[in-house]
């Protein structure tokens, strides 16, 4: 065998592992400059598609959490309302049993009485009416509202059995803002808070499992370069002790795939 065809195949050969050495290195800078692991379909097909499903599912799932903590800065606030509303009716009923007291109140007190009630009942509605999210009604029955608190008449506060009476009307109202009280903390805890939860730590987990599949390992991927410059640095070594000239090889370099 020839000196001539033992150089060109040395060649051949040399010129092979250069071509896929700089392939390496060019690969690995790549990657540490994205700090991505995959950078396109070529890299992984598999995990690329698999870390896109993720994403997409990772971006529905933060549309969700969105969603439902706007519905429960919804429902923070119309918990917040009711409780004034709560108040109103307590401060209202203690105004009904003084009013009640068969003895020791005279007109003027029983006069001030009536213009207090009035004024708690007025207050009562309104907070009724202007509660709102988002510029949705919250308390009024209407669609969208989260709850459907009464509205309120007067009382009447003239006489002892009046006053009698208006303490069973403003009972009533109470038990049945009690009940939506209730139904309103038990929706936001039972049923949108849980939800948050659960939809965090399944966001969670899924960006923890992409990164996995589509985030670099730094430490390896600068190793592997490290690795392919000591590569290159050797066959440029070895192409310099060699009868091959440069021309050879660089001309085999851009024909080789």
């Amino acid at each position: 065998m020839g000196l001539g065809f033992k150089n060109n195949m040395l060649a051949v050969n040399l010129a092979r592992n250069l071509h896929q050495t700089y392939y390496n290195i060019g690969k690995s800078m790549e990657k540490l400059a994205s700090g991505l692991a995959i950078n396109s379909a070529a890299d992984d097909p598999a995990g690329l598609v698999i870390s896109e499903q993720m994403r997409t599912r990772i971006a529905s799932l933060n549309q969700e959490i969105e969603n439902i903590s706007y519905q429960i800065n919804k429902y923070q606030t119309a918990d917040s309302a009711l409780l004034q509303e709560r108040s109103k009716l307590t401060e209202l009923r203690t105004l009904a049993v003084a009013a009640a007291n068969e003895g020791g109140i005279d007109e003027s007190a029983r006069a001030a009485y009536q213009a207090e009630a009035d004024n708690i009942v007025n207050s009562f509605n309104m907070i009724r009416e202007s509660s709102e999210f988002g510029n949705q009604k919250l308390l009024d029955g209407s669609e969208g509202s989260v709850a459907n608190v009464n509205k309120l008449i007067l009382i009447d506060l003239s006489d002892t059995e009046l006053a009698e009476a208006a303490i069973k009307q403003i009972d009533d109202e109470i038990s049945q803002l009690d009940a939506q009280i209730a139904d309103v903390g038990a929706t936001r805890k039972n049923s949108l808070e849980s939800r948050l939860t659960n939809l965090r730590i399944e966001t969670q987990n899924l960006v923890a499992a992409e990164s996995q599949i589509r985030d670099l390992d730094y430490s390896r991927e600068y190793a592997n370069y490290v690795k392919n410059q000591m590569l290159l640095n050797s066959s440029l070594s070895l192409l310099a002790h060699t009868s091959i000239s440069s021309g050879s090889v660089l001309s085999l370099l851009n024909g080789t795939k």
